[in-house]
């Protein structure tokens, strides 16, 4: 494993990447039914920005960095800073599982799964304090095909891969076939990153390719999406997204725009609602 999330953590990928993922969550949790929630690519859970690594890029004071609330913040994208506002106080940043476990209610679970030894003891012990959370040392696509559909039967899934692999594209749209037979009506979020040579537009057509109702799709663009031997942004993938939630985030792509000096921002329907 050479990708470490320390480098990265509270970029601007993970600034988009969150606010889609509370926005959801959020709307899941307006009815009172409990919710399995799977975070197959746990990591470590929580980051210090204050770290050799976080300093050598900067990555997160052009990300969350740039981001602070005020009386003028609009209330869903208050919802997320306030989220992780304790941790940036002490120069911290939240991963998803954290943010999730930090989310649920009594009837919630969370689990949470990480392949890579040393990042698995992190993240057992970062979730460790949480009742309903359990990380699970184990591949993350195993991890979802072995607890979809969940008992539960409403929940969320966020698959959020390193990208080490040179066919990981080719991977999630096999594994997206699967998904489907086994939870159709799951709502899934997949990120991924935007580099000249990946294949984007692939990936996203087999999503549109699957059918999945409400198939909804928003990036956010540091760089021209064409530009050669850069990470020029990233995209989030919903499947059965939640109604209202890609509207909501839609009005708040402006604002992150602006905040972040982002290239662009983009989003689009794959899947109307059918």
């Amino acid at each position: 494993m050479n990708y470490r999330h320390i480098y990265h953590a509270g970029n601007f990928a993970d600034v988009l990447k969150h606010i889609v993922l509370v926005l959801c969550l959020e709307y899941l949790q307006r009815k009172a039914g409990g919710l399995c929630l799977i975070d197959a690519h746990g990591g470590a859970g929580l980051y210090a920005l204050d770290s050799e690594e976080a300093a050598k890029t900067g990555e997160w004071e052009k990300g969350i960095g740039c981001l602070e609330a005020n009386e003028a913040t609009p209330a869903d994208l208050k919802l997320y800073l306030d989220l992780v506002a304790p941790d940036l106080a002490g120069r911290r940043y939240p991963g998803s599982p954290l943010i999730l476990a930090r989310s649920m209610r009594a009837q919630d679970r969370l689990i949470a799964a990480e392949l890579h030894e040393p990042t698995f003891e992190a993240l057992h012990a970062t979730l460790k304090p949480y009742k309903n959370a359990r990380a699970m040392h184990m591949d993350a696509y195993e991890c979802v095909r072995a607890h979809i559909p969940p008992k539960e039967r409403r929940g969320l899934v966020l698959i959020d891969p390193p990208f080490e692999l040179k066919d990981e594209f080719n991977t999630l749209a096999r594994q997206m076939r699967e998904w489907k037979k086994r939870w159709a009506t799951g709502l899934f979020m997949v990120w991924y990153p935007i580099k000249a040579h990946l294949a984007v537009a692939e990936l996203k057509e087999a999503a549109r390719e699957l059918g999945l109702r409400r198939t909804w799709v928003a990036e956010a663009l540091v760089r021209p999406r064409e530009r050669a031997g850069s990470l020029n942004g990233c995209g989030v993938i919903v499947f059965n997204a939640p109604y209202s939630v890609p509207e909501r985030v839609e009005a708040l792509l402006p604002r992150l725009k602006e905040a972040m000096g982002l290239h662009a921002t983009a989003a689009e329907w794959l899947v109307p609602e059918i």
